[in-house]
Parts: C-alpha cells; sequence; structure tokens
C-alpha cells in the first residue's frame, strides 16, 4: 500500500483544524504491532509527518496507545522512529506520548508467543552462535540448580536439538534489549500507562471495577513497577498481567452500553476528564465511539495482522474526530 503524501492530508481535512495545530491539536493512534509501513501511511495522513518522516506537526501532540510491538517484524523500528519523532516534536513545541500495552509488557517479561520470527533475524549478528550458547548455558543450570532431573535425562535425548529449535539465533540479543536495562526496555520503563490530557483520559485496554479508584498516577507507578517482574503463577497480583488490569481490560469496549453508562460517568468523574480513549481491542470497523463520546475505542486494525486500516483519532477544540483513511468525521 502506498504512503499517504501530507498533501493527500492536506486535501481531505478542513483548513481550520489545521491552522489550529498549535491551540492543542491531539492525535490519538492504536496498536501498531510492529508494522512500521502502516504506522507510517497514518503518521503521514494526520499531518504528523512530512515525506522524509520528519516531524511535520507543529505543536501538535501524538498519543501511540500501546502495542508497538509482537505481531508484524519492524517492532524496534517502530519504536526508533518514535524516539526520533520524540526529540523532533519537542523542539516544535509539540509532543510524542506512548502507552505501555500489554505486548510490551511481555516483552519485557519474556513473553515471546508473538514475536515474528523476522525480529529474531533482525538481532543476529557474527556472536549470535555464542550469544545463544550462554543463554542455553544460563538455562541449563537454572535447570539443575532447581534439581529438574527430567531436563538432565533429557540432555540425551535430544534435548539440546529442541531447545535451540524454540530458541532461534538473535532471541537471546532480543531479549536483552527489552530487558529493564536494555535500549528498548530503558524506553519502555519511561512511558506510561495512563495519561490525561486537558479533558481525555487515554489507556491502553481500559479501567475495571477493580481498578476504578486509582489514579493516573498511580497506574504508571505501579505499572512500571510490576513489569520488571517475572510472569506470575497468579496473574491478578500483579498489574501488568492481571486480566481486570490496565493493560488487558476489554470492558470498556466490550461489555454493553447499558451496563457501562453508569460505571464510565463513575471513572470520567474520578479523573476529571470528558471521555476515555482505550486500544487494545480491534474494532476493525474504524475509530468507534461509544457512550456518545465518553469511550472510544482507537484500536481499528492498523497493523497488517488486523487488516491494515489507516484510521486515527483527532481531538481538536474539545472535540473529537475520526479521520479514516483521509476523511474527517465528527465522532457523537
Amino acid at each position: 500500500m502506498a504512503q499517504l503524501r501530507r498533501r493527500d492530508f492536506l486535501a481531505a481535512v478542513p483548513t481550520a483544524l489545521l491552522n489550529a495545530q498549535g491551540t492543542g491539536r491531539v492525535v490519538a493512534i492504536g496498536d501498531v504491532h510492529g508494522d512500521l509501513d502502516r504506522f507510517v501511511d497514518v503518521l503521514s495522513m494526520a499531518g504528523l509527518i512530512d515525506d522524509n518522516q520528519k516531524w511535520s506537526g507543529d505543536k501538535a501532540q501524538l498519543v501511540q496507545l500501546g502495542d508497538v510491538t509482537d505481531r508484524g517484524s519492524k517492532s524496534p523500528m517502530v519504536i526508533d522512529l518514535l524516539m526520533r519523532l520524540d526529540r523532533e516534536a519537542r523542539q516544535a513545541k509539540g509532543r510524542v506520548w506512548c502507552l505501555i500495552g500489554n505486548h510490551e509488557a511481555m516483552r519485557m517479561q519474556g513473553d515471546l508467543r508473538y514475536v515474528a520470527p523476522a525480529e529474531y533475524e533482525a538481532f543476529r549478528t557474527k556472536n549470535s552462535e555464542q550469544e545463544r550458547e550462554k543463554y542455553f548455558q544460563r538455562e541449563l543450570a537454572h535447570s539443575q540448580a532447581q534439581g529438574d532431573a527430567s531436563q538432565r535425562a533429557d540432555l540425551a535425548l535430544g534435548y539440546r536439538q529442541r531447545w535451540e529449535k524454540e530458541h532461534p539465533l538473535g532471541q537471546a540479543e532480543l531479549l536483552r534489549a527489552f530487558s529493564p536495562a536494555g535500549l528498548y526496555g530503558k524506553w519502555i520503563l519511561q512511558q506510561r500507562a495512563a495519561l490525561k490530557l486537558a479533558d481525555t483520559l487515554f489507556i491502553h485496554g481500559g479501567i475495571s471495577a477493580k481498578y476504578s479508584e486509582w489514579s493516573d498516577s498511580r497506574f504508571n507507578e505501579r505499572v512500571r513497577q510490576d513489569i520488571i517482574l517475572p510472569l506470575s503463577p497468579a496473574p491478578e497480583e500483579n498489574v501488568t498481567q492481571d486480566p481486570q488490569g490496565p493493560l488487558w481490560h476489554r470492558g470498556l469496549a466490550q461489555d454493553t452500553e447499558e451496563s457501562l453508562a453508569p460505571f464510565v460517568e463513575q471513572l470520567l468523574e474520578r479523573h476529571k476528564v470528558r471521555r476515555i480513549i482505550v486500544g487494545h481491542t480491534p474494532t476493525k470497523t474504524g475509530v468507534v465511539s461509544r457512550l456518545h463520546g465518553k469511550v472510544i475505542l482507537a484500536d481499528v486494525g492498523l497493523s497488517q495482522y488486523y487488516g491494515a486500516r489507516r484510521a486515527c483519532v483527532v481531538l481538536e477544540r474539545g472535540e473529537a474526530f475520526s479521520l479514516d483513511r483521509g476523511k474527517l468525521t465528527q465522532l457523537k
């Protein structure tokens, strides 16, 4: 799919909206899942980057709602782009905000179920054989220290070969890069789980009744604390793994509006906002407004894996819009 050019966006969006970029324009983009090309398409469509992928949004603010990693093959390149755009946006008095999604937490906790094989290749170097050998010896020593006799017995039955098949070259380097001390792990730890801008709260998954009294600062503190912990046998005790937690909960997207209405009113009052914008739950039909705009679903299936829909949310002068394949529509 060809990259959308800034001029295409200029033709699609009213001049008044473009001229107001310096007065609080916010663009919220849902889950990217390693699809750099589609992400660039939407950034370009929204007027945030030029044809050279440099920041062109002036004082606008970009909110990426989490899950830049997994499924697609270019997660590191997406993060590299976000890092650079953040520097360029700050120079223009704009900002780039990125939320922590469940897939960022999974990466940091060593859950690699959804890593695309090509990403391992991207981390592979001439030293990858030695790196994998060190990784294997650490795992073996750990198993033996735990008294796992079956692991030792398996060595005679081809355990090593099976282990290598499950741990391709480049995996050790990827894990290190997404560790708390690694380049991408340190970046993730600098991001937020919840973000409040003016009258809008942004969060990756949602807020359940279990966490209804939590403030955005409390979400941020606990997620940064728990994301460096290993996978838990009791996930409900770790905020980043809890199905009811802010990175995983889908109630705001999936529960009936009738059942949600009083709870959402409570959340809006608690956080002193007008709306909540979430990602995490793909809609595949574009941006969805629920409860007359009090909840907005922004995960439109941007990545090729989910259908590659080019859409995002635009906030301007207190109103919310869907920008979908160049067409701007007010959300009601």
